[in-house]
């Protein structure tokens, strides 16, 4: 009897943990994932494939990577401080190519830039009071809530640009000859300014969404050729990215042997779909990306109100 009694305890404890396992939003401890060579070898092959896709269609990384680092239990805190890790080096060396080119407006990248340390760090105190007065749990839901939030808005915003824009301007069409190099007014700057301080304050919480928020704003106030507008986004991303990765390793939340293993799978990655871009059409390649990205919005948002 005693001996049905125990196996029963055990069974108990078994199915117990198996609910956690599958209920939890992580199932070990980073430094445990990292150990696990099959989980090594996936965290490679995610960043082969958000490389692929970043050298295929020009697209952010983190509408792509966040989602799948969530989905195989990375903690939302960790996964912001890597992320931005990530796309410093992943964007650095496309900024690099950009300057060469003078595909970047300094003018209004300057008015950019101002704001995006003090609101950075403003960013870590509003992060580091909810932890602290809230708990991790909190901090963790409303983290999925703003990620599931923005990338629901830059789904939307690539359905309208790309998916139903039936055509689009190269650069040696007419309206591009309407960009001129002039003085931005005061009312331009203001918005520089303002658009610097709340896309840096966005970032150091969601580390997504920094592209699709500047883009538009650069487009309409920057009055310069498409290229530089992806220069000057690309630089500022840059910048915003180096600062968040600094203060979020100085919180601890930059899991340095992750953004590694990413890293080795996402710099081939940008190779071969940069080389495969001639191959693939860019637009049916957005009008996929788009429905993964809406599909990882809800996906965060089910997981964030306890759905998933």
């Amino acid at each position: 009897m005693q001996c049905c009694r125990n196996i029963e305890h055990n069974l108990n404890h078994l199915v117990l943990d198996a609910t956690h396992l599958v209920t939890a939003q992580t199932v070990a401890t980073p430094s445990e994932m990292l150990s696990d060579p099959v989980f090594s070898v996936g965290l490679v092959l995610i960043g082969l494939a958000v490389g692929v896709a970043i050298g295929l269609s020009g697209l952010g990384g983190a509408p792509l990577l966040l989602p799948s680092l969530v989905l195989i239990g990375i903690p939302p805190q960790l996964i912001i401080g890597a992320d931005l890790a990530f796309i410093f080096v992943t964007k650095l060396v496309a900024a690099v190519l950009h300057s060469k080119e003078r595909n970047v407006n300094w003018n209004a990248l300057i008015f950019l830039v101002i704001p995006v340390v003090p609101s950075m760090i403003i960013a870590s105190w509003v992060w580091s009071y909810i932890k602290e007065n809230y708990g991790s749990d909190t901090l963790d839901s409303i983290i999925l809530i703003l990620l599931g939030t923005i990338l629901a808005g830059v789904s939307l915003y690539l359905l309208k640009n790309n998916v139903m824009k039936k055509e689009n301007v190269s650069d040696d069409g007419n309206k591009t000859n309407i960009h001129k190099a002039r003085k931005f007014t005061s009312g331009e700057k203001s918005t520089f300014l303002g658009t610097g301080g709340i896309v840096s304050f966005i970032t150091q919480i969601t580390a997504t969404g920094a592209g699709a928020m500047t883009l538009p704003i650069l487009v309409r106030k920057c009055h310069c050729p498409p290229k530089h507008v992806a220069g000057t986004s690309v630089v500022f991303g840059v910048a915003i990215s180096a600062v968040g990765a600094t203060l979020h390793y100085t919180m601890g939340n930059v899991p340095l042997p992750l953004v590694g293993l990413l890293l080795a799978g996402s710099i081939p990655g940008v190779i071969v779909g940069v080389k495969m871009t001639n191959r693939i059409s860019g637009r049916k390649l957005i009008v996929v990306f788009t429905g993964i990205i809406m599909v990882a919005a809800i996906f965060l948002l089910s997981r964030a109100f306890g759905i998933l």
